[in-house]
C-alpha cells in the first residue's frame, strides 16, 4: 500500500516538473520583456544590465549595419559609394559602442519608435508596444512586430534566463517604381 502512494507522489512530482518546464518555455520570453521594459522605465541600470549581453549585441548591430551599408554601396555605380563605405565603417564602431551602453540601451528602449530624430540603430533596439515573440529554437527567440516579422531583437538563453544578444534589421522594402516614375515625370526638365 505504501508503495502505491510513492508511485502517485512520484507521478505528481513529475507532472509538476513538466508543467513548470512548459510554463517557463512559453512564458519566460514575455516575463523577460516585461522585466526589461520595467527596468528601463524605472532607471534601474543593474536590473537592465542583467537582461543584455552587451558584447554580443554590439557585434550583432555592427554586422547588421555593415551589411546594410554594403548593400547600399553596391547600388551606386560611382566611386562615391566606396568612399561613403570607408567613412561609414570608420564611424560605425564608436557610434555603436556609445549606443550599446547601459544609458544608450535604456534610452532606446523607452524612446518613441516614431521619433524621426532617433537614429536607425537606436530604433532597432526598441521593444514594440505589442511585441510578437517568434520562437526559433529552445535557446533563441525574436521579438518582432506584426508589420515586420522578419526583423527585431534577438534574445538567447543564458541558463534559465534570457539576454538581448542581437538585432536583425528588417529587410529593406523595395522602392515603389510607380512613385519613382511619377516623380520623374513631374520633375522639371534639366537646364
Amino acid at each position: 500500500m505504501a508503495r502505491g502512494k510513492w508511485r502517485i507522489a512520484a507521478l505528481a512530482a513529475a507532472l509538476i516538473v513538466i508543467a513548470a518546464g512548459a510554463l517557463w518555455y512559453f512564458e519566460s520570453p514575455a516575463w523577460t520583456l516585461k522585466g526589461m521594459k520595467d527596468a528601463a522605465q524605472s532607471h534601474d541600470a543593474d536590473a537592465l544590465n542583467g537582461y543584455i549581453d552587451y558584447p554580443a549585441l554590439r557585434e550583432s548591430l555592427k554586422a547588421e549595419l555593415m551589411a546594410r551599408m554594403m548593400a547600399e554601396e553596391r547600388k551606386h555605380k560611382s566611386g562615391f559609394g566606396a568612399i561613403g563605405m570607408a567613412f561609414g565603417s570608420a564611424i560605425l564602431g564608436p557610434m555603436i559602442d556609445g549606443l550599446v551602453s547601459p544609458a544608450g540601451v535604456r534610452a532606446a528602449l523607452v524612446a518613441n519608435r516614431n521619433d524621426k530624430a532617433a537614429p536607425a540603430a537606436a530604433s532597432a533596439l526598441h521593444v514594440p508596444e505589442q511585441p510578437v515573440i517568434v520562437r526559433r529554437n529552445f535557446s533563441e527567440f525574436l521579438v518582432a512586430t506584426k508589420g515586420q516579422p522578419d526583423g527585431g531583437l534577438v534574445f538567447k538563453r543564458h541558463g534559465l534566463s534570457w539576454k538581448l544578444s542581437g538585432v536583425e534589421l528588417p529587410p529593406e522594402k523595395p522602392r515603389n517604381s510607380t512613385n519613382d516614375t511619377a516623380e520623374a515625370a513631374n520633375a522639371p526638365p534639366p537646364s
